[in-house]
């Protein structure tokens, strides 16, 4: 790697000897980011009754406000969580369901989001119904999924601006104006990799993780929601600010470490001062050869593969032969080969019957970052051949 590259791993405090190619799964905080948090904790804990008494609510409202400016929507119109699947719950938790009723998914959406949709479900004998679609369709095809699952009784239509599996950008606008449903946005990958303008999206919630690809602290994230719904979304967690306001109620959910908020805004700098949208129109074209390189290596085809690809994750298809054809556990150690012989951190999995790996480019990663796993795939399918 160039020296610029050994200096980002520096900081962002990565370990040298593992290569890091799944960014988009836990995210990292730059060591820069972490050191603000750690100030936050050792400033709450001079005088603990004083910060959390008087100080708190009003760094808490103002690093909300900050997160939002940098989203560019309204400050009252988001509620601090902890990630998106705390979000989702808090809007599944909201509505009003009844025996019959529907919530709509997606055969690419993100599990434990679909698995907390079907325990609100059960709950109210209500439905899970899916909108089914391949890898690679159409954006038409994916709309038409949508409005063929949902129906007259559909309550909610959880949509993934970014798949998390298959790392795909689905039509959200277009999606939300078909069903005619309100649509619950997962945008757990969007904020600081893919420029989006939420007020305008038509949807009645957004929600989205600030801590993957906008190098805030883990457990930030926020869930804007449409004003008419806000006074009937409460966070899941109930307690002094409820009855302050939507956002206000969402800023406080007891006694805890507020440190990863109030340092949210460090690390919304450093995202820009790292070249924002710039930076990762750079980080796309490097997965584009990224891509093209791996597939040919591995004599696999990029056909039928995503049409909008997420900017910062690509998928690839893997030989049906190197990790095996099942789900049992042989087959998981198979998938590990990577981790414990050769030291990368990239996710595979089965979607649809297809072995695919997806790889992520951050800021850090560089074109030989690609090169070393591919040199690892080939050895390992020689291996079983």
């Amino acid at each position: 790697m160039e020296a610029v590259d050994l200096a980002l791993l520096e900081e962002f405090g990565l370990d040298p000897d593992v290569l890091h190619l799944n960014h988009g799964a836990f995210g990292v905080a730059p060591i820069a980011v972490r050191r603000e948090a750690e100030a936050w904790r050792d400033r709450a804990e001079r005088n603990p009754n004083h910060f959390n008494s008087v100080e708190l609510p009003g760094h808490v409202a103002q690093a909300r406000s900050d997160a939002a400016a940098w989203l560019g929507v309204d400050a009252e119109a988001v509620g601090w969580v902890r990630n998106v699947s705390e979000g989702a719950s808090a809007v599944l938790g909201s509505l009003d369901l009844g025996r019959g009723d529907e919530i709509v998914v997606c055969n690419h959406g993100y599990g434990a989001v679909r698995m907390a949709a079907e325990h609100w479900a059960a709950r109210r004998g209500a439905a899970v119904r899916v909108a089914s679609f391949p890898l690679g369709a159409e954006d038409d095809e994916i709309i038409a999924a949508f409005v063929a699952a949902s129906g007259p009784r559909s309550r909610l239509v959880i949509v993934d601006q970014i798949t998390s599996p298959t790392a795909t950008v689905l039509p959200v606008a277009a999606i939300a104006a078909a069903v005619g449903v309100p649509v619950l946005v997962d945008a757990a990958h969007v904020p600081g990799s893919l420029q989006v303008d939420i007020e305008h999206l038509g949807v009645a919630y957004w929600v989205g993780n600030l801590h993957k690809w906008a190098f805030t602290p883990r457990g930030t994230a926020l869930l804007w929601t449409r004003e008419d719904l806000r006074p009937r979304t409460p966070p899941s967690v109930l307690s002094w600010q409820l009855h302050d306001g939507y956002a206000e109620a969402f800023d406080h959910p007891g006694t805890g470490d507020y440190s990863g908020w109030l340092a949210a805004p460090a690390g919304l700098d450093f995202w820009t001062r790292l070249g924002g949208w710039e930076q990762i129109d750079r980080q796309s074209a490097m997965l584009d050869a990224a891509q093209k390189q791996l597939a040919d290596v591995l004599g696999t085809s990029l056909d039928g593969l995503p049409v909008t690809p997420a900017p910062t994750m690509r998928m690839v298809r893997l030989p049906d032969r190197l990790f095996g054809d099942g789900d049992d556990s042989a087959t998981r150690a198979e998938r590990q080969r990577l981790s414990s012989e050769y030291g990368i951190q990239v996710p595979t999995s089965r979607f649809e019957g297809e072995q695919v790996i997806r790889i992520a480019g951050a800021a850090y990663n560089t074109p030989e970052d690609y090169e070393r796993l591919a040199d690892a795939l080939v050895a390992i399918l020689a291996g079983n051949s």
